[in-house]
């Protein structure tokens, strides 16, 4: 139950509690610091249910009859927004180029990137073109040849 919900059950059996101890709309509406509409919804429901089906349902995008071709397009390689917003133009489209931008943003980050190993750092390739200097003659150092 989301807290929503539960705020409305709580409402609802709050309101009809004092409805039951004949209390008025307005009273409970100072009394509860609620919304006249609020106290009233709650009255006039038998059930937390009536109100939960009482909330706005939410509409579809204009952008729903589209995201079908927009799945198959984005599995064939092609990610450009610009490019998508502009074909679905022509079908008849009446999204903006960001609203299309603003549903691919996910795609785009579930994209795994392949990085390759990092570039040999500048010792490294130092060390494949100079041959290798010894330096003799060092007291300290074994191995040169005159000890």
């Amino acid at each position: 139950m989301s807290p929503i919900e539960a705020r409305l059950r709580e409402r609802h059996a709050i309101v009809h509690s004092l409805l039951d101890q004949g209390h008025g709309d307005r009273e409970i509406v100072r009394e509860l610091h609620m919304g006249g509409n609020t106290v009233r919804r709650a009255a006039r429901a038998e059930t937390p249910e009536q109100m939960l089906d009482d909330r706005h349902q939410p509409r579809s995008s204009r952008l729903a009859p589209f995201k079908p071709h927009l799945g198959w397009r984005w599995a064939e390689g092609h990610i450009n927004a610009i490019h998508l917003h502009t074909e679905l133009k022509g079908p008849g489209c009446r999204g903006s180029y960001q609203l299309i931008s603003d549903y691919l943003r996910p795609r785009r980050r579930r994209r795994v990137r392949v990085v390759g190993p990092a570039p040999p750092g500048v010792q490294q390739v130092t060390g494949w073109r100079m041959p290798a200097v010894r330096k003799c003659g060092s007291p300290r150092r074994r191995g040169c040849g005159a000890a």
